[in-house]
């Protein structure tokens, strides 16, 4: 059943980070480099028909297309998973010679030019004095030694409180990616006896909205590192977007009004992003709400279990802007600007004190270059892990958490409703995804006028 799911795993696919948006086409379905595995959700209705599917690894993995009833195609290609996140990662296996030597994921690429320079600055400043053109050492370590100690707290503090702040991030996005499970594993399970048609399409609506929320939310995170838009409503851009609510139209303008239009300021493209995932978040609970109206369920759900669902929207919501606080806050400015200032200043006019106490220049060349690349390396460091979304090494791979977590969720359809539910709903999600990037989709949804109308009818 988990190869009918997923689709068979082909060959392990490895690449740089910067791929990572190529392999969510791959694992959704848009590469015809992986392996087919196609649904037919009408046969897969069928108790028969899905017993043999089970039991057949060629039918479940054949490479022909087929077409259901409705003409609708549901060849579905994903690749293998990988046996790791993308996040650099290192085991007990590796040799320590390997982990000094490994240059992706590291600062030596940053630091080592830093290293040279100040190697060749020490052997300048030597070269001047054994000449006797000029004389730059110093002849008192006091103050230098003084200045060593201002250096190595702003340096450790400053890398002790991002390391805090990385950590930070990250029980954020598990609880996130928690929460997202529990919201579509509680609707099936407090539902399960409910088998009625509507009643699947209505949990399957329900794991589709926490899908889109979810992924809609680790683009909207992202966005710094990939630019991709949300919308385009700023004020300065006044064709952008128009919305129509019938519900409104009386007291609006002939019923079309511009979003800009109830800004109280400017907006920047990041606060428009991060507005992105709370709609979607409004949307999840409104489609949990939706079985109240005695469409979806025989017996409305009880109170308590509507709430223990909906708490995990805010849990998910809670851990939303906790990192938005975390990306719209960035490290203290004249912190990091002090921080800097010392540490440059010390390291290079570190030589002008070691020159003077030191026989053996090559000595001096030795320290300087260690040293140079012990400070500036935490310094870079501390840079690394200050903004931990995007395509660096030492990112998370939080798109491929999402992709987990996407996947669990089929499960729980699958267990609840059958293969064939979970199918169309895999199916419904690689079709948005063939469509373009998540902000780009939820920027098409949010054009449409029955985005912005509270649905009460339909469940799809």
């Amino acid at each position: 059943m988990m190869n009918t799911l997923f689709g068979g795993y082909s060959t392990l696919k490895t690449g740089p980070r910067e791929r990572r948006h190529e392999e969510e086409s791959e694992l959704l379905g848009d590469t015809s480099s992986t392996t087919a595995a196609t649904f037919d959700t009408a046969s897969a209705a069928s108790s028969s028909t899905t017993s043999s599917s089970a039991h057949d690894p060629s039918r479940m993995n054949h490479e022909s297309d087929r077409t259901t009833k409705t003409g609708f195609r549901t060849s579905i290609k994903v690749s293998r998973p990988p046996d790791h996140n993308r996040t650099l990662v290192y085991d007990d296996k590796q040799t320590h010679w390997e982990v000094l030597t490994q240059i992706y994921g590291s600062v030596w690429p940053k630091v080592l030019p830093f290293c040279l320079v100040n190697v060749g600055w020490t052997l300048l400043i030597y070269a001047l004095k054994k000449k006797g053109v000029i004389d730059l050492t110093f002849g008192s370590i006091a103050g230098h030694n003084f200045m060593a100690i201002m250096v190595s707290f702003l340096v450790v503090s400053r890398a002790q409180i991002t390391y805090a702040r990385f950590m930070e991030a990250r029980e954020h996005l598990s609880t996130a990616f928690r929460s997202c499970r529990e919201i579509v594993q509680f609707t099936c399970c407090l539902t399960m006896e409910h088998q009625e048609s509507r009643a699947k399409q209505w949990r399957q609506e329900v794991a589709y909205r926490t899908i889109l929320m979810l992924r809609i939310a680790v683009a909207a995170i992202e966005y710094r590192s990939s630019r991709v838009h949300t919308w385009e409503v700023l004020p300065e851009q006044q064709d952008s977007l128009d919305l129509v609510c019938d519900d409104h139209a009386e007291p609006l303008a002939a019923g079309s009004f511009r979003l800009s239009r109830w800004s109280h300021g400017d907006r920047s493209m990041v606060d428009e992003n991060f507005r992105a995932p709370i709609i979607l978040a409004y949307n999840v609970r409104e489609t949990i709400m939706r079985q109240r109206n005695g469409n979806y369920l025989k017996a409305r759900m009880h109170v308590n279990e509507e709430l223990r669902i909906l708490n995990y929207v805010g849990d998910f919501m809670q851990s939303f802007h906790g990192l938005q606080k975390l990306i719209t806050t960035p490290f203290p400015f004249p912190l990091v600007q002090m921080c800097r200032t010392f540490l440059f200043f010390w390291i290079f006019s570190l030589p002008l004190v070691l020159l003077n106490q030191m026989e053996e220049v090559w000595h001096v060349c030795v320290m300087m270059f260690i040293v140079t690349y012990g400070f500036l390396g935490v310094e870079y460091v501390s840079m690394e892990l200050d903004d931990p979304f995007g395509e660096d090494p030492n990112d998370f791979d939080d798109l491929g958490m999402a992709q987990v977590v996407f996947e669990d969720i089929y499960i729980n359809i699958c267990k609840t409703d059958g293969i064939a539910s979970a199918a169309e709903l895999r199916c419904k999600v690689s079709e948005r995804v063939s469509k373009g990037s998540a902000l780009e989709n939820f920027r098409r949804d949010a054009q449409e006028p029955s985005f912005w109308r509270r649905t009460t009818s339909s469940a799809v």
